[in-house]
């Protein structure tokens, strides 16, 4: 996957002879022609690499840049300043904005190239060799159909509110075929899951998987599952699952995982990177009876001392149910939350693919799933 570079600059000359320089060279270009219209572009698609001109009316590049290294999803991206302006107040400028590297113009197309080239491989080993830095969650159902989809994304836009604009947050789609989280909130993407499945474990590094998310509205990025027949696979290899998760860990602060329901060995190798596990429980004997079963499998299995706990899923109203007291009773552990029933809500919610954290934000169930983010904010 070749790198995307955005180049920023109002001379619309320039944006020509040094994109088609770096076009020559295989890399993937986008320009913009003011700071505004390059802020946008690099909030919705972040690039590998910005080249930044200086000299702009409106907003000049060193607050432009200022304004790059504010953001989550760019705070690390290298940035070039790419300017006429040679003065030594000017480099300073440049470098306290937060630049990587101040090249002056007019300059030779390999030069600039080999600037490129050397920042981006810098930038790959620094995010390859970066200590994981993030809060991994996964969410997990004692059966198929138990809500836990619908929890794991509420939760996701929940906890990226509650988190604020400093801290990131991905929700990975951890589903051989057919997971729910795109259609949840509307997401389409060619990359995905299969797009990792693809390749062999040693290759998927940070430029890659970062290349396989999308964003939503929310400022969650989503890593979804495939829903191409052609491209499914029968089940997720669980060294594929390390390795996905492992990255993963390395670009957000906080990783929301929808897990299939059950132990299976890639559900398996997901829960060995969790802080925390939350699992989806309905108020029926057979769901109480295999949630029982399930935490006796967690227990039975290396998860590095990771939390679980359980989240009561209401999914229709009625009159024969078990009592909270007696549900904790039967699964010896406290409930971390309960989700009443909504089923109007999350009907309209799936229609629409707008979940009702963000649909219906006073509702009782909104409520519900952020009380639950806000006790997964470590």
């Amino acid at each position: 996957m070749s790198a995307k570079i955005l180049i920023v600059d109002d001379n619309p000359n320039a944006l020509k002879l040094v994109g088609y320089a770096l076009h020559r060279e295989g890399f993937e270009v986008t320009v913009a022609q003011s700071g505004p219209e390059a802020l946008a572009k690099a909030e919705a698609t972040p690039p590998d690499l910005v080249i930044l001109d200086i000299m702009m009316p409106d907003m000049d590049g060193f607050e432009v840049c200022r304004r790059l290294r504010a953001m989550p999803r760019t705070a690390r991206t290298p940035v070039i300043m790419l300017t006429a302006k040679s003065q030594v107040e000017d480099r300073v400028m440049g470098f306290q904005a937060g630049a990587d590297d101040y090249v002056t113009k007019p300059v030779l197309p390999a030069e600039l190239v080999a600037r490129v080239r050397a920042l981006l491989a810098r930038a790959r080993l620094e995010a390859e060799t970066a200590p994981p830095r993030a809060r991994v969650i996964g969410f997990l159902g004692v059966k198929g159909g138990a809500g836990t989809t619908t929890l794991a994304v509420n939760v996701a836009l929940a906890l990226a509110d509650e988190i604020g604009e400093g801290r990131s947050v991905i929700l990975a789609d951890l589903h051989a075929w057919g997971g729910a989280v795109a259609y949840h909130l509307s997401l389409v993407s060619r990359a995905s899951l299969v797009t990792l499945l693809e390749k062999p474990p040693s290759q998927i590094d940070y430029n890659l998987v970062e290349g396989c998310l999308v964003s939503h509205a929310s400022g969650v990025r989503v890593l979804i599952a495939t829903h191409d027949v052609e491209r499914s696979v029968p089940e997720l290899p669980p060294d594929h699952v390390d390795a996905i998760v492992g990255q993963l860990k390395r670009i957000a602060d906080y990783v929301l995982l929808d897990l299939s329901s059950g132990l299976d060995p890639a559900t398996q190798a997901a829960l060995k990177h969790c802080n925390y596990i939350v699992t989806a429980v309905e108020p029926d004997p057979v769901a109480l009876t295999l949630a029982q079963t399930l935490s006796i499998g967690l227990a039975n299995i290396d998860i590095h001392g990771g939390k679980v706990g359980f989240v009561l899923v209401n999914r229709s109203r009625s009159a024969a149910t078990y009592t909270r007291s007696a549900i904790e009773e039967l699964l010896r552990s406290s409930l971390m939350g309960v989700i009443t029933p909504a089923p109007e809500l999350c009907f309209h919610a799936n229609k629409e693919g707008v979940p009702v954290v963000a649909s219906q934000p006073d509702s009782l169930a909104a409520t519900q799933f952020r009380e639950i983010a806000h006790l997964l904010v470590g």
